[in-house]
C-alpha cells in the first residue's frame, strides 16, 4: 500500500537529487571552481545513463530496507559494498560505450560515485533519524485488541525509524442537541482527524461492540482518515502473513481462490523457459568443469549430481537436480536437519559450491521441464512435508503455486530445521502466494544476488541437530 511505499519512493527521489548534486561536486572538485552550466548539462546527459544501474544496486544491497539501514553498521557495510559494485558497473558501462556517449570521464566518474555514496549514506541517517521519526511521522491508532495487534504496537514503539507513532483512540462526542442527530464534522473540523493519521482495525473485534466501534469507524470514514485492517497492516509492515489467519476459509476465499492470473502465469512460464534455456547453455562450460572436478575429487564411481524427491505444484512429486556437495548417503540423517558450516559430511568442493549457491545451477533443468519456476516457495523434501503437513496449519497452501529456485522466504528468512521455523517461513511463502506478480518476481531475483553473500542466521555457531 502507498501508506508504506511512499517512504521508499521519496527516499529514491532524494537519491536522484543527490546523484546530480554529486556530479556537480565532482566537476567542481576536479576544476577547483564553479563549472559552466553547458559543461554540467553535457555531463548530466551522459551520466543519466547510469541512474538505473545505481538504483538497482542500491535496491540489491538493501539501501531501501528501512529496518536494515537503521543500524549504522549495516548502513556503512551496504554503502561500501554498493560503492565497489557501482564503481565496477559504471566503469564497464562507460568504457564499453564511450564512443556512443562521447565522454571518457575517468576522474569525474570516480569522484561522482564517491560523493554519491557519502551523500546517500548521510541522507539515510537523516531520513531514519529525523525525517521519518520526527517530521513525517504518522499517528496511528488501533481499533481492537488481540495478541497480534499488541505485537505490532510494541514493535512500532521500539522502532521510531519506521515513521509511526502509536496514539490512543480519541473519545467521540455525540452531542445531538444542535440538530437533533449526530454527524461528524468532516475532515477540516473533525476532532479525530486532528489526532489520528491512520486507523488500524481488527474487524472481528470491532463486531463485538458494534455501537461504539461503528461510531469510531463512521467518524474515521467521514473525516477521511485512512483505514486498514490489522492483517493488511501486518502484511505490508513485515512482508509476511500470519498462518493462523491464512488457515481460515475466509482468507482463502478473499485472497487466493478468487484470483485469476492466467496472463501472469503464461508470461511467467514463457520467461522461465527462455531464462532456463539460456542459463543452461551459458553455464554448460561451468557444469562440465564442476562435473569433472567432482569426479576427480571423489572418484569416478561417485555421482556428480544429487537427486531427491520434492513436493511441487498441487502436491505433485518430482525429482530435483543439484550438484552433490555432501558425501553419498548424507540425507540418511533424516528430515528437518540443518547442515552446519563445519559439517564433516560436506566435501571440499561442496563447501565452495554451497557458499556461492552454485550447487543450485542444475535446477534450471527442473525449471525448463516445468517442475519448478525461477521464483516461488522452495520445494521441500517429501519426508519433511509429511511431518510439516501434520503439525503446521494449512502448510499445503504453499503448494498452490510452482516451487522456485529462489523465493520470498529465501531472501527474508534462513534455512529451517524445526517445525517452529517452518511456521515462520510459511509466513513469507503465503505472502508470495497472495501477492505474486512480475514486479515482485523481479525484486526477489535482484535481492537474491545479495542473499548469495549472506550466511543463514545461526549456521556458523549452531550445530546441526535432528528434530
Amino acid at each position: 500500500m502507498f501508506i508504506f511505499r511512499w517512504r521508499r519512493f521519496f527516499l529514491f527521489l532524494g537519491d536522484a537529487a543527490l546523484f546530480y548534486l554529486a556530479l556537480a561536486l565532482a566537476l567542481m572538485a576536479r576544476r577547483f571552481s564553479l563549472v559552466p552550466l553547458d559543461f554540467y548539462l553535457q555531463h548530466v546527459k551522459v551520466f543519466s545513463v547510469f541512474v538505473p544501474v545505481w538504483a538497482a544496486v542500491f535496491y540489491v544491497v538493501g539501501f531501501y530496507d528501512l529496518r536494515r539501514i537503521n543500524k549504522l553498521v549495516n548502513l556503512i557495510n551496504a554503502s561500501l559494498i554498493s560503492f565497489l559494485v557501482n564503481l565496477a558497473a559504471a566503469s564497464a558501462l562507460f568504457y564499453a560505450f564511450y564512443l556512443q556517449l562521447g565522454l571518457t570521464p575517468k576522474t569525474h566518474l570516480f569522484l561522482t560515485i564517491v560523493f554519491l555514496h557519502i551523500l546517500a549514506t548521510v541522507w539515510r541517517r537523516v531520513w531514519t533519524r529525523v525525517v521519518l521519526a520526527k517530521l513525517l511521522v504518522q499517528k496511528v491508532a488501533f481499533l481492537g485488541d488481540n495478541p497480534l495487534v499488541e505485537e505490532i504496537k510494541k514493535d512500532l514503539r521500539n522502532s521510531p525509524h519506521l515513521g509511526f507513532f502509536v496514539v490512543p483512540l480519541p473519545e467521540i462526542k455525540t452531542d445531538t442537541a444542535a440538530e437533533g442527530y449526530w454527524r461528524p464534522n468532516g475532515r477540516r473540523g473533525g476532532e479525530m482527524a486532528a489526532k489520528v493519521d491512520l486507523l488500524v482495525v481488527d474487524a472481528d473485534d470491532a463486531e463485538k461492540t458494534p455501537a461504539m466501534e461503528g461510531l469510531l469507524l463512521s467518524t474515521a470514514v467521514m473525516e477521511e482518515i485512512p483505514i486498514i485492517t490489522h492483517l493488511d497492516f501486518y502484511e505490508d509492515l513485515y512482508g509476511k502473513i500470519p498462518p493462523d489467519h491464512a488457515a481460515r476459509s475466509s482468507w482463502l476465499l478473499s485472497n487466493v481462490l478468487h484470483q485469476s492470473k492466467q496472463f501472469y502465469g503464461a508470461l511467467k512460464r514463457l520467461l522461465d523457459v527462455l531464462t532456463a534455456a539460456a542459463g543452461l547453455i551459458l553455464t554448460l562450460p561451468f557444469t562440465a568443469a564442476v562435473y569433472a572436478a567432482l569426479k576427480l575429487s571423489d572418484g569416478f564411481t561417485s555421482p556428480a549430481f544429487f537427486f531427491q524427491k520434492r513436493v511441487g505444484h498441487l502436491g505433485r512429486r518430482f525429482v530435483i537436480w543439484k550438484f552433490r556437495t555432501m558425501v553419498v548417503g548424507a540425507d540418511k540423517a533424516g528430515p528437518l536437519y540443518r547442515t552446519a558450516s563445519a559439517d564433516t559430511r560436506i566435501t571440499g568442493l561442496g563447501k565452495f559450491l554451497r557458499s556461492a549457491r552454485l550447487d543450485e545451477v542444475p535446477q534450471l533443468w527442473n525449471v525448463l521441464k516445468g517442475d519448478m519456476s525461477l521464483v516461488g516457495p522452495r520445494p521441500e523434501w517429501t519426508r519433511e512435508v509429511r511431518i510439516l503437513e501434520r503439525s503446521v496449519p494449512h502448510y499445503h497452501l504453499r503448494h498452490l503455486i510452482k516451487p522456485g529456485v529462489t523465493g520470498w522466504a529465501q531472501i527474508n528468512f534462513h534455512a529451517t530445521s524445526s517445525e517452529a521455523e517452518s511456521v515462520e517461513k510459511l509466513h513469507y511463502d503465503l505472502y508470495y502466494v497472495k501477492n505474486m506478480s512480475l514486479a515482485l518476481d523481479l525484486g526477489i531475483i535482484l535481492r537474491t544476488f545479495r542473499r548469495v553473500f549472506q550466511k543463514d542466521a545461526g549456521m556458523v555457531k549452531r550445530t546441526a541437530q535432528p528434530v
